[in-house]
């Protein structure tokens, strides 16, 4: 028979126990992810696991959520986070989150993504990803290395993923843009001359680096930081329940913020690309 009462005077708990439990529950204490200790029933959670099966490319967002979650967690409502089991694209992350399938996952905003999902109102790299800079071939540096005007961009072919918010704005404005569904495959139409340049936010430039040994063609563009108004958000559904987890999202993001804990875990994940930005020509976007 299922027992009403508390964990720390159900029959069978040591005093000390009991003690520790009470200290914590007055204590509104941090529940680490998954332990399952607690009288409440953890509340499951799922995070889209990207198209390449590659986790680090969203560590910092898995980590952040991890993180603003456990600042919200009680004895009584613990949380279990996991990736999900199959690999997939944002546009389809975006479609499952939106038919309750996972719980929530990372998105630039458009008009179409907020009104398909709720947003939960939050910056997560506060303008760091606004900041870009170029990928490109050896023998197009030079002409790169003389340009101080956006409008000179528009001779050179954008290479751009067909669900990047990026295409769009790019169209928008009057670039060139070569578009491909493979992430690998962006690098082998830079390299095989069927686009120009990559366009990398500063905050993936490491992980992009990464994959370059497959790639001697291609090197990084050293003096130009564009800038272009972006930034990724936390979506949930916007059914009751996607509603609710939006609220425990913001109240644990602001609760990092804080604490230091949102600055720490930027230091964490992005000091190198705090420093790749600076003392580069700079180029608006907008």
């Amino acid at each position: 028979m299922h027992s009403s009462c508390p964990e720390h005077e159900r029959p069978g708990a040591t005093p000390r126990r009991r003690r520790l439990l009470l200290k914590a529950a007055l204590a509104g204490a941090l529940v680490p992810l998954g332990l399952n200790v607690w009288a409440g029933k953890p509340e499951i959670w799922t995070y889209p696991l990207p198209n390449d099966g590659d986790r680090s490319r969203y560590a910092f967002e898995f980590a952040l959520l991890r993180a603003a979650l456990e600042a919200t967690a009680t004895p009584v409502k613990p949380v279990q986070l996991s990736w999900s089991a199959l690999t997939m694209p944002q546009s389809r992350a975006r479609l499952e989150v939106a038919a309750g399938q996972l719980s929530v996952v990372h998105s630039f905003a458009t008009p179409e993504v907020d009104a398909l999902l709720q947003r939960v109102p939050f910056p997560l790299a506060l303008g760091l990803h606004s900041q870009r800079v170029l990928l490109t071939r050896h023998e197009l540096l030079p002409q790169l290395a003389v340009l101080r005007h956006r409008e000179e961009l528009k001779a050179f072919r954008f290479g751009v993923l067909n669900s990047w918010s990026d295409r769009q704005m790019l169209q928008e404005r009057g670039f060139q843009v070569s578009i491909t569904e493979s992430f690998v495959g962006l690098f082998k139409m830079l390299a095989l001359g069927r686009s120009d340049v990559i366009m990398c936010s500063v905050l993936h430039a490491a992980q992009v680096s990464a994959m370059l040994e497959d790639f001697p063609e291609l090197s990084w563009e050293p003096r130009l930081l564009l800038e272009i108004q972006s930034e990724p958000w936390f979506y949930t559904a916007r059914s009751p329940e996607g509603q609710a987890r939006a609220h425990r999202l913001l109240r644990g993001l602001k609760a990092l913020q804080r604490k230091g804990q949102l600055a720490q875990l930027h230091k964490q994940y992005f000091s190198d690309a705090m420093s790749l930005s600076q003392h580069r020509r700079r180029i608006d976007l907008n």
